[in-house]
């Protein structure tokens, strides 16, 4: 635990946390419906449901995430309104979350102090954190290497971590959202005794869990949750699974579902060892023709896992038949050729082009066959388009509709209706009537029973249990990736299959033998030279590469290593480099900044208006109102994609655009005349070098000193790698992304001003061609373009490596039309590394856990 006070909440009896007729809606769905709850300070209260009950959405509200329609919320008493998961944490609740909330960049240390790290203003204290975080752990009885980086554990050490972030403050209450679903029997013991000792100091504890066993264990009272309300809260006195099972299914089937086949067929889909790393293992099941057959057991097992991978969406091994020939995998085109089609859960996301027309939207599969030589056949697409919205009663007035703007229901009749044309051997459906109306719901089920009907196997996922009942002849219970029970028809009932699914309490095999080790178990400790190595060694390349070429251009050309050429290679590196920063920060918290060419074009023309003479006050009164456009321009692009929702691309692009155009209007062509003065002191040179190199070395110190230790820095990976873990850890998204915007329109201006030292005069074009420069250096410097990984250091050495390989190519009496071609290669090439070594990651990882699987 750490060594912070106890918090002043504790003190007070009665009720820690509290809710008081709560109402939560989404569109076209009722989350919470009056819903009142309380957790008193010194108990375990569990909080059990079907998928879809509520659990997380209430709790999510009392952690901050989400705000209420109406009800209150009270913390010992008091009434109050959570604006944030930073305010709910200050006033005492912490949240773990059942799909842990990580960053993967960040190390086990960041993570689990991430937003409250101990230290300074500006600056964390990395020991005392250590220090902090081994005592936490140690209460945990787990040991992992706090230097190890978060994306490198399994499953298991990773909601150790999140359990042990919740700790930090010692929480008046603790919320614990499936807290044991990746623990192996091990872990959840000693999660017990640590519960244990929480509530003995008063803590109190929401604790989540589809392992009603568990529950039963720890937990002193028990409210049961269905379709978002309040069924019961019982004490935990001779409480059983059977009963709490009972109060989470109490409801019977109100729909009339198709009739049942009377015999399936011959088998359509044989499946044996199926395993996908983490997700599934040892699959095997089979579907005959005219079967409809369902996943079924708690979410988040395996089930949508499993489907994924028979279409071709998720790598898996193992041995797939169809009609008796094994079929590929590889991807949905070969799953496609080969009679599987897939209708996906979120079908504006996945299933549907929502812009386009249902037309379109129907005969996309079918395009190459229904033209010749490339040209379509219109009479043809729209024969069967017809024919599709007749057959499934698709309510439009004609088929050019843009499919967004049609109902749910309708919707998902158009993703059924694409692959109704294709005639598959095997129909893959996901959450099929999701979101869907009661009527098209029927209508739905008929044409998925019509289906099989006509010699089709079907597999069907879906959360809502009475949908599978009255579907499916035959359901697979999967838990904890393992086919755990098959339940005929006629002996499918709720507490059947949720029985199945609770009363599993064997170790989770997807934690032991994907992970390669236990998890918690104590890893291989990472050495100081291995973190240098990670963040430094594609520095230490670049170094080696810009050295190399200084090499061969000193032997090929006796001018470069001049004082006069390497004086001015310095002060042509410093704008790129100055630029370039800033492009990081934009790009290390996941967007970008087209706009940093042209302002630094604005920044030269308005500095030959306002930078003139040599009196000190006009010089730096310039200066300032050079930096003020710079921050104008940073806080357009900001608060334009912040608050209007733009993303960066087009919004920097714009801002590019209109820039420009105010850097021509300030000054058409390139004149004017910068003061003297102020070139002079830019430009000073001690011997031959010039003193804005010293000013780049203090600026890589200074940037990896706040990336390295600073608060700021950690933010920016946060946010990169993960806005979401980085929201809920309290961090201010929207803020620290302005001021990333910010920051780089001050160093595209910084930038702009040595130009303008530099050439004397305002050019409106002189900062043209750095847009696209600066995003090639960033890149070659090791920053990821997707976000959340990069450094100061790496930047600066991908600035060097563009403004020396244009100075040698000019010292070679290479044509400068190559220096367009060397520049684009080289960002090329360090993205397509960049890809190249995370899926090499990716694969030795696979591997190394099916070997693991393979001993075990």
């Amino acid at each position: 635990m750490s060594d912070e006070p106890r918090h002043p909440l504790l003190e007070t009896p009665g009720p820690v946390l509290a809710v008081t007729r709560v109402d939560k809606s989404f569109p076209g769905v009722r989350a919470l419906v009056k819903v009142s709850f309380e957790c008193r300070a010194g108990e375990i209260h569990g909080l059990v449901g079907e998928n879809g009950a509520g659990k997380s959405t209430l709790m999510r509200i009392l952690a901050g995430v989400l705000r209420p329609d109406s009800g209150s919320i009270q913390i010992s008493g008091k009434g109050v309104t959570l604006n944030s998961p930073r305010h709910a944490h200050d006033l005492g609740i912490a949240m773990v979350y059942q799909d842990t909330r990580l960053v993967d960049e960040l190390d086990v240390a960041q993570n689990i102090w991430l937003e409250r790290e101990p230290g300074w203003s500006f600056f964390v204290d990395r020991s005392e954190m250590e220090r902090r975080s081994a005592a936490i752990l140690l209460r945990l009885g787990i040991q992992i290497d706090l230097r190890r980086r978060v994306g490198e554990l399994s499953v298991g050490e990773r909601q150790i971590v999140e359990i042990a972030r919740g700790l930090t403050a010692d929480p008046a209450a603790l919320i614990l959202d499936e807290p044991t679903s990746s623990l192996d029997p091990a872990e959840s013991k000693q999660l017990g005794k640590i519960l244990a000792g929480l509530r003995s100091a008063g803590t109190g504890i929401v604790f989540i869990s589809h392992r009603l066993p568990e529950v039963l264990e720890f937990a002193d009272r028990i409210t049961v949750m269905k379709d978002g309300e309040i069924v019961s809260t019982l004490e935990n006195k001779g409480l059983t699974v059977d009963t709490l099972v009972s109060l989470m299914v109490g409801r019977t089937l109100s729909l009339a579902f198709p009739s049942k086949t009377a015999k399936p067929g011959a088998a359509r889909l044989e499946v044996e060892d199926l395993s996908s790393l983490g997700h599934f293992q040892n699959v095997s099941f089979s579907l005959a023709a005219g079967e409809i057959v369902g996943l079924g057991g708690i979410q988040g097992n395996g089930q949508r896992q499993i489907a994924r991978a028979l279409y071709g969406l998720l790598p898996a091994t193992g041995r797939v038949r169809l009609n008796g020939s094994r079929i590929s995998l590889r991807s949905p085109g070969h799953a496609i050729h080969s009679g599987v089609v897939y209708v996906p859960a979120d079908r504006r996301g996945e299933g549907l082009f929502v812009a386009h027309s249902i037309r379109e939207n129907i005969a996309v599969p079918h395009l190459s066959a229904w033209s010749n030589f490339g040209m379509m056949s219109n009479r043809q697409e729209a024969g069967a388009v017809r024919e599709t919205i007749d057959r499934l009663k698709i309510r439009t007035p004609s088929a050019e509709q843009p499919v967004g703007l049609l109902s749910g229901g309708n919707q998902q009749k158009v993703v059924f209706g694409r692959w109704l044309l294709a005639k598959p051997i095997l129909y893959l459906f996901e959450e099929p009537t999701v979101g869907v109306d009661v009527g098209t719901k029927l209508e739905l089920y008929r044409v998925i029973r019509r289906l099989a009907d006509e010699g089709a196997a079907v597999l069907v996922l879906s959360s809502d249990l009475i949908e599978l009942i009255g579907l499916c002849d035959r359901i697979l219970v999967v838990a904890h990736g393992r086919i755990v029970d098959s339940v005929p028809a006629a002996e499918a009932t709720e507490e059947r299959i949720i029985g199945s699914a609770v009363r599993n309490k064997r170790e989770n095999a997807l934690t032991r033998d994907f992970s390669g080790k236990e998890a918690g178990q104590n890893a291989r400790r990472v050495s100081i030279r291995e973190v240098l190595l990670r963040r430094y060694a594609g520095a230490g390349l670049l170094s080696l590469l810009i050295l190399s070429l200084g090499v061969y251009t000193t032997l090929r050309s006796p001018y470069f290593l001049t004082e006069r050429n390497l004086g001015n290679l310095v002060i042509q590196i410093a704008p790129l480099a100055l630029v370039s920063v800033g492009q990081m920060a934009a790009i290390l918290i996941g967007g970008i900044d087209l706009s940093v060419g042209p302002s630094m074009s604005l920044t030269t023309a308005l500095a030959s208006y306002v930078i003139v003479g040599s009196a000190p006050a006009n010089i730096v009164g310039g200066i300032a109102l050079c930096l003020f456009s710079g921050i104008l321009i940073g806080a357009l692009n900001g608060l334009t994609i912040l608050y209007l929702r733009i993303p960066d691309l087009i919004t920097t692009l714009s801002t590019f655009s209109v820039v420009s155009g105010l850097a021509l209007i300030v000054r058409p062509s390139p004149g004017g005349n910068v003061s003297e003065v102020f070139s002079d002191t830019v430009t000073t040179r001690i011997g031959w070098f010039p003193i804005i190199g010293l000013a780049l070395i203090l600026l890589a110190i200074a940037g990896e000193s706040l990336q390295l230790r600073g608060r700021v820095g950690t933010q920016w990976y946060a946010i990169g790698s993960n806005p979401e873990a980085a929201f809920v850890a309290g961090i201010p998204v929207r803020r620290v992304r302005l001021c990333a915007y910010l920051f780089s329109g001050l160093m595209a201006v910084l930038a702009g001003l040595v130009i303008a030292a530099r050439i004397g005069s305002g050019d409106p074009q002189a900062g043209s061609q750095f847009t696209l420069a600066s995003v090639t250096a960033v890149v070659v410097g090791g920053t990821s373009i997707f976000g959340g990984r990069g450094t100061v250091i790496g930047t600066l050495l991908g600035a060097i490596l563009l403004v020396l390989m244009q100075n040698s190519l000019n010292q070679l009496h290479v044509s400068a039309y190559y220096q367009y071609v060397w520049t684009g290669a080289l960002m090329l090439l360090a993205v397509a590394s960049y890809s190249m070594h995370e899926y090499a990651n990716l694969g030795a990882k696979f591997n190394a856990g099916l070997q693991k699987r393979a001993r075990l």
